[in-house]
């Protein structure tokens, strides 16, 4: 796919969706051990990594303030809806910006509709192609 096209198949393995100059950066992390939708969620939660850091990749999302609330997110089947995924989070999902929006649905699927919940708000069901993504997957390793 080229620049600028939607997210939807465009990670082979499990990638959490950091930012990179102001849009969506997918980075594959099933080297790192992350081989889940719940695992991605929480490395995602827990930020960019320092390698993360030096390619110039940020997050979105508000700051955690401990490894409870890390435990906390997971990403599960939706009841009475097949193929919809649910993201629960230790935070109100309605008060984040678009872009963090993004970086949640598209790491908990890149082809699944998924809804945001957590501390009692749940976001409209959105799909990884609603948040254009404009960088190739990378690896923490790469340059």
């Amino acid at each position: 796919m080229g620049a600028g096209e939607p997210a939807t198949g465009i990670v082979a393995g499990t990638a959490v969706y950091f930012l990179k100059d102001g849009a969506l950066h997918p980075v594959e992390r099933s080297a790192a051990g992350i081989t889940s939708p719940t695992e991605a969620v929480r490395a995602l939660l827990a930020g960019p990594s320092p390698e993360d850091r030096k390619q110039g990749l940020t997050s979105a999302l508000p700051p955690l303030t401990g490894t409870l609330e890390t435990a906390l997110a997971k990403v599960t089947d939706t009841p009475n809806a097949p193929g919809r995924l649910r993201v629960t989070l230790p935070y109100d999902p309605t008060t984040l910006t678009p872009l963090a929006l993004g970086q949640l649905t598209c790491t908990a699927s890149a082809t699944a509709l998924v809804e945001l919940t957590g501390t009692g708000h749940t976001t409209p069901a959105t799909h990884c192609s609603d948040y254009a993504v404009r960088h190739p997957v990378s690896s923490p390793e790469s340059p």
